[in-house]
């Protein structure tokens, strides 16, 4: 039938809930099977949902680079997808400042910022949702208390 990009959605759907039951590997293949349709047929909200997923696997299994590097393509993806943009990159920002402030990522996090709490504040017009908002203010205080503790260590 040629819905190309609802297949990637139901992929995407399947791999989280696997993931919900614990089924990780599982949930790998789906989130891959997905990536995969959405490159090859340039639906960009199907590969950024995929390569969040993926992202957020390899990291919790410790995997960091991989995870890293498949956050960073879901960032990329984010903007150019075919429906609201927002609420994906979002979602890809909260995670990806989040890892980098833990891993030390200082440098990459920093022009992010800016970013994440613009989309933060249009989601939440949208929305009403606070939280991105407000975890967007804890990720800007997080950086300025690490900055701050670098400057001192120079001395």
């Amino acid at each position: 039938m040629q819905r190309f990009r609802d297949q990637g959605e139901a992929y995407c759907n399947s791999a989280y809930h696997m993931k919900l039951a614990g089924k990780e590997q599982d949930a790998a293949k789906f989130y891959q099977k997905a990536r995969d349709v959405g490159a090859q047929h340039g639906f960009f909200s199907v590969e950024c949902k995929a390569c969040t997923g993926l992202g957020r696997q390899a990291i919790d299994a410790g995997r960091l680079e991989e995870g890293l590097e498949l956050l960073r393509n879901a960032m990329v993806a984010a903007p150019l997808t075919e429906e609201d943009a927002s609420r994906e990159e979002l979602m890809v920002l909260q995670l990806l400042t989040s890892v980098l402030l833990d891993t030390d990522g200082i440098d990459e996090l920093e022009p992010l910022i800016p970013r994440y709490r613009a989309v933060a504040k249009a989601e939440m017009r949208k929305s009403g949702q606070p939280f991105a908002e407000i975890h967007g203010m804890y990720i800007t205080a997080r950086l300025h208390e690490v900055l701050v503790v670098r400057s001192l260590s120079v001395y």
